[in-house]
């Protein structure tokens, strides 16, 4: 979770002013209390979409985002929930069979390639433990981590002139989507 922490405030830091002034405003805005902390209340009232309204996750997130323990959310554990929402992160969970993973993948983890270009209703992702283990059921076998799935489609975009997106078919791209790599390493 640290290494998160360190991404969201180095995007924060970087924005354009305008920008941080509208971050710290939706801050004030869920912190209806006006005490310059985000309750769990308040972080549930607000927050409960993001989340499909679901109160076991959203108090898992809460109490993964509350750095220091004290069941309120600063500024800057505010800055990490921030980032997890506008960068869609904060719904991707493990889908393996009874994962602890808790509440939300962190660093590297698996993706169902299939289901990634595919898929309408969303993927399919799992962490390094449930990948290793085979502690799940899934209807494809096609799997790759995160890492390779973003230079997949970075490969995609150099060799096309096609748009890059997660339906794209240009032949690099269907190449790495079947096999994980162009050497063929991560096809289970």
């Amino acid at each position: 979770m640290e290494e998160i922490r360190k991404a969201a405030l180095a995007y924060y830091n970087n924005l354009p002013k305008d920008l941080q002034k509208l971050t710290s405003a939706k801050f004030k805005e869920i912190d209806s209390s006006g005490d310059g902390t985000i309750s769990i209340e308040e972080f549930k009232k607000s927050m409960g979409s993001s989340f499909h309204n679901n109160s076991v996750i959203m108090e898992r997130s809460f109490k993964e985002l509350d750095n220091n323990g004290d069941r309120k959310l600063d500024f800057n554990e505010y800055i990490t929930l921030y980032y997890l929402v506008e960068s869609g992160r904060v719904l991707i969970y493990c889908a393996g069979n009874g994962c602890k993973a808790a509440p939300f993948l962190k660093g590297l983890y698996f993706t169902c390639v299939d289901c990634f270009h595919h898929n309408k209703n969303g993927t399919f992702d799992l962490c390094t433990s449930c990948y290793h283990n085979a502690g799940f059921v899934h209807e494809h076998t096609n799997f790759v981590d995160n890492h390779v799935l973003l230079r997949s489609k970075a490969a995609c975009c150099e060799s096309t002139s096609e748009p890059c997106s997660p339906g794209s078919d240009s032949e690099s791209n269907r190449q790495v989507s079947r096999t994980g790599s162009k050497r063929g390493f991560y096809h289970r």
